[in-house]
């Protein structure tokens, strides 16, 4: 069958699956860099966050064998763990002094998100942009974030400069950053949740600390929105062939999505600042 008809099909399963008063609605989204996905909505009564689970892995799954049955009872386990008992108080976002300590900043492609920069406020930043969000609960199994919109600025009665001005105090301090060694020559920087992890590359100081870690300049690879990849120069690779690296794993290795650009920056310790 086609996508299509799996999503109807995934639809209809579950529905007989689950309680009566528990809607089961196809949803779909624009994801960062233009990417539309499909999924299936989950509505209970009386909870005002409604989780979505996006079904593509799940067709892939399909098409290699796997039986209908058997990825509605993998829908329904990942469900029961990330579904919401209770509502999150979302009248909180009406009041700007509520939510204000929980506005964070994140990194995307610029180029690609050209229709979104222009409803959202923004600030450039190399060839990227930097957006701002508000976390509203953060679990295990995910993170409820809202984006913020030009039209929040006006109901808030704030101007950008305000939130920007919140996420560069909140954003390392609610997300703190996550070193680790991949190889002898090969370190990966991320925040606590792995979650847009790149923007870490704005939190004050964390390439002085890089620098130290590593033991001079380096290059900066854009792994994914989530993850940032640093090499020494010292280690000898070209930055021509790191580009060209950088851009065939994001042909082939990772979703459209999760591009955050296929440039290799590098960080000059002399000039204290990165580089495109």
């Amino acid at each position: 069958m086609d996508y299509t008809k799996f999503i109807n099909t995934m639809q209809d399963k579950l529905k007989e699956n689950l309680s009566p008063d528990v809607k089961v609605d196809i949803h779909s989204t624009v994801k960062n860099n233009g990417t539309i996905r499909i999924g299936l909505m989950f509505i209970q009564p009386d909870v005002n966050i409604s989780p979505t689970i996006y079904l593509e892995e799940f067709y892939e799954q399909y098409l290699q064998g796997e039986s209908v049955n058997f990825l509605v009872q993998s829908l329904l386990e990942i469900y029961e763990k990330v579904r919401v008992k209770q509502s999150v108080p979302y009248q909180n976002i009406f009041e700007y002094s509520k939510i204000k300590d929980h506005i964070v900043y994140k990194i995307i492609q610029r180029e690609s998100n050209e229709g979104l920069l222009s409803q959202i406020p923004h600030e450039y930043y190399l060839d990227l942009a930097i957006v701002y969000y508000v976390i509203m609960e953060n679990t295990d199994f995910g993170t409820a974030t809202l984006l913020i919109r030009n039209e929040h600025l006006k109901g808030w009665g704030i101007s950008k400069e305000e939130i920007c001005a919140e996420a560069r105090v909140n954003t390392p301090a609610l997300l703190p950053v996550e070193v680790a060694m991949l190889t002898e020559y090969m370190y990966i920087v991320t925040n606590s949740i792995r979650s847009f992890g790149a923007a870490v590359m704005l939190y004050d100081g964390i390439w002085k600390q890089m620098e130290h870690l590593i033991g001079g300049d380096f290059y900066v690879l854009p792994s994914s929105v989530h993850e940032l990849i640093l090499i020494p120069e010292s280690y000898g690779m070209d930055r021509r062939d790191l580009q060209e690296m950088v851009k065939e794993v994001n042909r082939t290795e990772v979703e459209k999505e999760e591009i955050l650009s296929d440039n290799v920056y590098y960080y000059c310790g002399k000039e204290e600042r990165l580089l495109c």
